[in-house]
């Protein structure tokens, strides 16, 4: 019985090997082809997990006055407190909830439809693609951040007692919405010009000649072509979503007065102690800009390693 049992548990072992392998080398060769886009994929992989897990991370209810004002960082806070002493590492750490949570729901919506309606723009055209079209250009017309103002003042700031993910998505969906619509518009564009250059590859050709039907090409020799393009426009979206929600918090027009928001920490009361007590400025600043750039960095990766065209002129 010693030995199959052996045998069972050598097979079981070179698999896991294989698996780990098999899942190793393609990281590892990133890694050393891509060094500043593996730095931004930890910070990325830092802050999302940050975002999850801020319940249990922050040390303190960063709603609520814990101290005396402006405390140094250091001792029981170590980012110090805000204008109103509350603490300012509690508040980055449940601020990347607000910022998260925006990001990764507005690019999930540009994905899909962008995706959907640049497929049958490129590949039918006709009145649809006539209507899509237009109404981008319609939009592009109004300068992004107003037009951002302007659908917040409508719909109205939205207010969040925090809580997990999800139900900071449900409570955040004016502000989700104002930044799908343009996001929307402008990745469409980017999957219909590259279908239209698809549509007309010999592949298609041929498989139309062999009749194939439009959702059997759309679906088997389109889309997956498609797909790296929308994937890389996707990553760097986050990083402007980002900047978009800090902006508009900025301004009053983003999460309600109170919320946990990196955007809100640089304004308001603590606006007014910034030479005196920097560490309220820079603690949110830095989260904003360590986030923008492991997005940027690893989207930059993303699209060397998955257009064909830098592969073949990195091989030359």
């Amino acid at each position: 019985m010693t030995a199959p049992v052996s045998a069972a548990g050598s097979v079981l072992a070179s698999r896991r090997r294989g698996l780990a392998s098999g899942i190793g080398v393609p990281l590892l060769r990133f890694v050393r082809a891509q060094p500043l886009g593996s730095f931004g994929a930890v910070l990325v992989i830092v802050f999302v997990l940050m975002a999850v897990f801020a319940p249990l991370l922050a040390p303190y209810d960063p709603r609520r006055s814990v101290d005396q004002p402006l405390l140094s960082p250091g001792g029981d806070h170590l980012l110090g407190t805000d204008a109103i002493g509350q603490d300012v590492l509690s508040r980055v750490i449940v601020g990347s909830q607000i910022s998260i949570a925006i990001a990764v729901s507005v690019v999930l919506v540009n994905v899909t439809l962008s995706t959907l309606f640049g497929l049958w723009s490129g590949y039918f055209q006709g009145p649809v693609d006539y209507l899509i079209q237009r109404s981008g250009e319609v939009w592009v017309a109004f300068p992004g951040l107003i037009a951002l103002l302007l659908i917040v003042a409508v719909l109205g700031p939205p207010s969040t007692e925090g809580g997990n993910l999800l139900t900071i998505v449900w409570d955040m969906r004016n502000l989700i919405f104002a930044f799908s619509i343009g996001a929307v518009f402008g990745g469409s564009r980017v999957v219909r010009a590259v279908t239209l250059s698809l549509k007309h590859q010999d592949y298609v050709i041929a498989a139309t000649t062999l009749g194939a039907g439009h959702m059997r090409i759309v679906l088997r020799h389109i889309l997956p072509n498609v797909m790296p393009y929308v994937i890389v426009a996707a990553t760097q979206g986050l990083g402007a979503v980002i900047l978009g929600e800090a902006a508009l918090s900025f301004l009053g027009l983003g999460v309600a007065p109170g919320t946990p928001s990196w955007g809100q920490d640089l304004s308001g009361r603590n606006r007014l102690y910034f030479r005196e007590a920097i560490w309220v400025a820079l603690a949110p600043g830095t989260a904003i800009t360590l986030t923008v750039l492991g997005f940027n960095l690893f989207g930059d990766a993303l699209r060397d390693a998955l257009d064909p065209r830098l592969r073949a002129g990195g091989r030359r």
